[in-house]
């Protein structure tokens, strides 16, 4: 067997290989003896099957079983023996095989390209001003009156804002079959209520029931009812409105601060804090992009693919926990695809340039450091750092987690070793 790798670009590489047809036919007879052990042909004893029979009826599949084995093995032993870390598994690119000729085949796979990057000490960036203004406060303060308003129950009739309690029975058009939905919540007149039902329910009363008809575009959202047409009957169970505590000592007290006062100064040390670390994430994020845009390197495709599969899991985590099955949505996924690339690429990208300069740097990940994190993360959940630990060994993550913090470590270096201009 002849092997050469061809080095297509930075980070392609082909692996070609030629197996002489002596080789495959020592192959397919080893195949062939193993199914003349184990296959049942009428008129033989198991075990009794002459390899010329049994060469007869399964040739097609010895040949392809025997091509198979070959090729994993080429593989496997040319990695091992040429040191190669493939990115990915090999793809079969072209191949060769005729019985009593020599297989030829083209195996295409990716590999980290060569990096070492330049001029990464003393590159300039501006840390944004964290100041917080008043007004900004403010808001900080309106946040925390809506969220610990209270709702009251309303005797009366339904207004925009209020938040209505429903049991809706809907039939669709041309369907026998009903169907219900309880204890909807809903705000009259808000931008995401349907306007049908806000149009509807607008002056209804605990305890009345509504009925209705919605006709639904045929873009709508929700695709079990894009297009078509629903009659309701709504029984509004409940009308609350929202009411916000005056904004007082009273109010304070009652989220843990001594005083209005106590808490407008708590609420502008914890903005600071946030737009600080707000104003550092940035910073190195401009710092990573103004190194890596200095270097061209090229991407490897399957990593580029693996962030945008990534993506697309994000996604769809996201929907289903707005409720949305994502099987019933309609996502351009290619779309979403093509416009995640970018970003995809350049994450990529920036992964390439930490793991250099970790390299370069001879930056390392210790235990210790492993399991710190793992303490961290352990602290938001119900498992310990331990199970954690386990967790990500048992699914094969632990790698990429100690690259993660790998990388973390360059660019805190890169940051530690920049300079810094305050905004």
């Amino acid at each position: 067997m002849t092997v050469e790798i061809v080095e297509v670009s930075g980070c392609k590489r082909n692996l070609q290989a030629e197996v002489p047809a002596q080789e495959m036919d020592h192959e397919v007879d080893q195949i062939a003896r193993e199914y003349a052990r184990n296959v049942k042909v009428p008129g033989f004893r198991p075990g009794k099957v002459p390899l010329s029979i049994i060469r007869q009826r399964f040739g097609s599949d010895l040949l392809k079983e025997a091509t198979q084995k070959i090729i994993e093995r080429c593989w496997k032993d040319t990695i091992a023996e040429r040191d190669i870390t493939p990115l990915a598994e090999p793809i079969v690119k072209e191949m060769d095989n005729k019985p009593g000729a020599p297989l030829k085949f083209t195996l295409s796979f990716e590999v980290l390209p060569e990096l070492e990057v330049k001029d990464y000490k003393g590159v300039p960036v501006t840390l944004p001003s964290s100041d917080v203004t008043d007004e900004s406060l403010g808001q900080a303060i309106e946040t925390l009156r809506e969220r610990h308003a209270q709702f009251v129950p309303v005797d009366g009739e339904a207004r925009d804002g209020m938040y209505l309690t429903l049991t809706v029975d809907g039939q669709f058009e041309g369907k026998d079959k009903p169907t219900r939905e309880d204890d909807i919540t809903l705000i009259v007149g808000h931008p995401q209520t349907n306007k049908d039902f806000t149009e509807n329910l607008r002056g209804a009363k605990a305890g009345e029931t509504r009925t209705f008809e919605v006709s639904y575009p045929a873009d709508y959202h929700r695709k079990q009812f894009a297009g078509k047409k629903v009659s309701y009957t709504v029984l509004v169970k409940e009308i609350k409105e929202k009411q916000l505590a005056d904004l007082n000592d009273d109010f304070a007290k009652d989220i843990g601060s001594e005083s209005l006062e106590a808490l407008r100064n708590k609420v502008r040390d914890e903005m600071v804090t946030q737009a600080k670390q707000s104003a550092e994430k940035k910073a190195r994020e401009v710092l990573l992009d103004s190194i890596v845009q200095r270097q061209t390197v090229e991407v490897p495709e399957c990593m580029v693919q693996d962030e945008l599969e990534a993506q697309a899991h994000r996604i769809a985590s996201n929907l289903a926990y707005q409720g949305i099955d994502v099987n019933q949505a309609s996502i351009d996924w290619k779309k979403v695809f093509e416009d995640e690339r970018p970003r995809a690429e350049q994450s990529v990208r920036r992964a390439l340039f930490l793991d250099a300069i970790a390299r370069q740097e001879n930056i390392e990940v210790t235990e210790a450091e492993v399991d710190s994190e793992l303490g961290k993360i352990a602290e938001g959940t119900s498992k310990s750092a331990a199970a954690l630990r386990a967790q990500l060994e048992k699914e094969g993550r632990i790698h990429s987690f100690e690259q993660h913090l790998r990388q973390n470590k360059a660019l805190d270096f890169i940051y530690r070793n920049a300079n810094i201009t305050e905004g």
